[in-house]
């Protein structure tokens, strides 16, 4: 008897033992970092401090953003909320009325706080007043922004107080599952504050050194007011003088007395960096203080009043820039503070040369005159005469490539605008239709190809077997032998039926003739022999209908000989591929990325502008015949008088008439190719007020491969001029003050 009872004692102790672990696993594992978290609230103070961005540079090291000195002014959550008035006054209330407030009801201690509350009101008021005045904003500015940190603040605080009390549901779920006692205890309070209701938040960010001193006044009056030191993002080279040469500029701009000797570009690339913007709260719970999955401190977290990447490489290389934050932990038991210093972002460099960009930013601001309608652009053809009249600006876009490493040397859009405009009038940068200045054309508007397309559909054809270098083509004005208004030649159509190509060079033309004159009879054929079943394929490997995500904003892939419900194209399309025109499409960058491919013999690498990205090759085998006849037909297209690429005649103002050639720049070897691509009308709202078609006409190429002479091609460029008429006239001069800045940059 006496052994059973003590076998039950000790079982009874067991449980009893297993019960109170049970317990203390429970508030040391399961909840001891929620008591943790009150304990040494109460105890800490923790302030974090702001990151340094890191720096985006230019390919030789010159600075393109970074982040300058400046100071955030920060004010407690309390002060912002409007609690510390009330916690004030209910403090002296208690500490005034010591004897009576234990005998007060609820209603008595309230209207007694309510009337401390009001001189606590006054001193913030005063205090928000002061540093209205110090920032040099109005007092409803500040409101709005308390307004704003605090909604932000609380919706936060709501989305962490469930996520709290789901974990909990589960908790107490998986305990009743496993049999356990629940306790009428469920451990802390969840809805205790959590870290932003805790700390300061931004009310103003990145002031300057002389509003930082004004502000600093007030700072040292008022309590619960920080003044940090952090840095506002600055473009250094935004806003560039460039210098012009005017012997390199046509006959007509360069004998124009008013011609300007410099021009100031304004946003020197602003669609490549793009620009900064307040955190949303997505941003914020998307990367909070602490990272739910891991528990670890992300010492990289948004508060409110952060600034992210909005747009272009300060959207895209948002993780590689944002530093990491510093803090300030100081206990106040002891008083002792810890310092953990700020880790600044890491820098980022493009392949962009800033300088090369600069001018030719220049080159094609119509100030200059080059991109400005001018009475060359319809001299010998009317029908081909651009926009709204003379003096109208073109706008467009160049890119550069670097043919070896595929490195992107310019990549201009025009017009651009710098970020000052963007701030003071949103609405002109956002809401013009006809010159869309935020779109990045280089990249992210698509363009019928037009004749530039035609070295493509050669090596395509050869290389598929379909078409050989060795087979001569007769022009005879139209494709079709029974309809000569549909398939035609431009030169045909250009001289009323009365011309071919045939006629012009006395035979059928081989591959190098159909390049250099540009002979549409000689690549509808091509087109037709590839078909439906071909030029998809050839479309996509050199890279059409695909993104090269190169972090710069939106881009558009291009169009491969497709249609968007997925149905194959007729045979009628294909033919009109062959010229460029029909169900394709690309961006400047694409297609200078074709023309670099066919200058490595048909190795492609995808163009890239951050420098650290590694090439990817792939390998087309195209076959050397017909990229050695691209080479002729495109050096022919530029040196022979017959070439679509070789001459514009000027019309000067004495009546006298100028012929000069395209491209100008002595000692190169220059290939190329210009293009006048049919466009779809451009519809929006006329200055009179009424919708409609704004813009029409066709798009003016020029696509080239540039080197030193006697060596192979070292730069790829395209030109596109959006309804700027023809493509020799309007793209052609563009081209040339291209090549002239990279002669002048030392790259040539």
């Amino acid at each position: 008897m006496f052994l059973r009872r003590v076998v039950l004692l000790g079982m009874a102790s067991v449980a009893v033992l297993i019960v109170l672990l049970a317990q203390t696993w429970r508030l040391t594992v399961d909840k001891g970092a929620a008591f943790l978290e009150i304990a040494e609230r109460r105890t800490v103070s923790e302030r974090w401090t702001p990151t340094v961005r890191g720096r985006i540079l230019d390919r030789k090291g010159r600075v393109l953003a970074h982040d300058a000195p400046a100071f955030d002014v920060l004010v407690d959550y309390d002060l912002i909320t409007g609690d510390r008035a009330e916690a004030s006054a209910a403090r002296q209330a208690r500490r005034e009325h010591r004897t009576e407030w234990p005998k007060l009801d609820r209603a008595g201690r309230e209207a007694l706080v309510a009337q401390y509350r009001v001189e606590f009101d006054r001193q913030h008021d005063a205090m928000w007043d002061a540093l209205a005045d110090a920032l040099g904003i109005t007092r409803r500015q500040i409101d709005d922004r308390r307004y704003e940190i605090e909604e932000t603040v609380e919706h936060l605080a709501r989305s962490i107080w469930q996520r709290r009390e789901q974990a909990r549901a589960r908790d107490l779920s998986r305990q009743r599952e496993l049999s356990t006692e629940v306790s009428g205890s469920e451990g802390p309070d969840l809805r205790t504050p959590i870290a932003e209701q805790r700390s300061p938040h931004i009310i103003a960010a990145a002031v300057d050194e002389e509003t930082a001193f004004r502000v600093r006044r007030i700072v040292e009056m008022y309590e619960g007011l920080t003044l940090d030191s952090s840095g506002s993002r600055e473009y250094p080279l935004e806003s560039v003088i460039v210098d012009i040469d005017v012997d390199h500029l046509p006959p007509p701009v360069r004998n124009d007395p008013n011609t300007p000797r410099e021009i100031a570009v304004q946003g020197l690339a602003t669609h490549i960096l793009g620009w900064m913007r307040p955190v949303y709260r997505e941003d914020i719970e998307a990367r909070p203080r602490i990272d739910p999955a891991t528990g670890e401190i992300d010492r990289g977290h948004y508060k409110s009043g952060d600034r992210a990447g909005s747009t272009g490489i300060e959207a895209s290389q948002e993780r590689t820039l944002r530093g990491r934050r510093g803090s300030i932990v100081r206990h106040r038991d002891t008083g002792v503070e810890e310092v953990t210093p700020p880790i600044p972002g890491r820098d980022v460099t493009l392949t962009i040369d800033a300088a090369l960009q600069a001018r030719i930013q220049a080159a094609m601001d119509p100030a200059l005159g080059v991109a400005r309608v001018q009475e060359w652009h319809k001299f010998g053809n009317p029908k081909v005469y651009p926009l709204d009249g003379l003096g109208t600006p073109m706008i467009g876009a160049a890119v550069v490539i670097d043919i070896d490493t595929a490195d992107i040397l310019a990549m201009v859009s025009t017009p651009s605008f710098d970020r000052a405009a963007l701030a003071a009038d949103p609405a002109s940068i956002w809401d013009d239709p006809i010159l869309a200045p935020w779109v990045n054309r280089a990249v992210g508007k698509p363009y019928a190809p037009g004749s530039p397309i035609k070295p493509l559909i050669l090596c395509a054809a050869c290389t598929a077997g379909v078409h050989s270098v060795a087979r001569h083509i007769t022009c005879t004005g139209h494709l079709l032998p029974n309809d000569r208004y549909k398939f035609r030649c431009w030169i045909y159509k250009q001289n009323n039926h009365a011309l071919t190509h045939s006629d012009q060079l006395g035979g059928p033309l081989n591959a190098v003739q159909a390049i250099a004159v540009s002979c549409n009879i000689y690549f509808y054929t091509l087109g037709r022999a590839l078909g439906p079943a071909h030029l998809p394929d050839w479309l996509a490997r050199f890279g059409i209908g695909q993104t090269l995500d190169l972090g710069v904003g939106a881009e558009y892939p291009g169009v491969a000989a497709a249609h968007a419900d997925g149905t194959p194209i007729s045979i009628g399309e294909a033919i009109l591929i062959g010229i460029g025109q029909g169900p394709v499409a690309w961006t400047p960058v694409q297609a200078a990325d074709v023309y670099a491919t066919i200058a490595r013999g048909g190795m492609r690498l995808a163009p890239h502008i951050l420098r650290d990205t590694p090439p990817k090759p792939d390998d087309l085998h195209l076959d050397p015949g017909a990229i050695d006849a691209v080479f002729e037909g495109l050096r022919a297209g530029i040196e022979d008088d017959t070439g679509t690429s070789n001459h514009i005649y000027y019309p000067m103002p004495d009546g006298a008439t100028v012929k000069e050639p395209i491209i100008t720049v002595p000692g190169l070897s220059v290939m190329g190719k210009t293009g006048t691509a049919t466009a779809s009308p451009l519809m929006g709202k006329r200055p009179d007020g009424t919708t409609g078609v704004v813009r029409s006409g066709d798009h003016a190429w020029m696509l080239a491969l540039v080197g030193e002479e006697g060596a192979a091609p070292r730069f790829a460029i395209a030109v596109i001029m959006e309804y700027a008429g023809s493509g020799g006239r309007a793209a052609g001069p563009i081209m040339n003050q291209v090549i002239w800045a990279l002669h002048d940059e030392g790259y040539l």
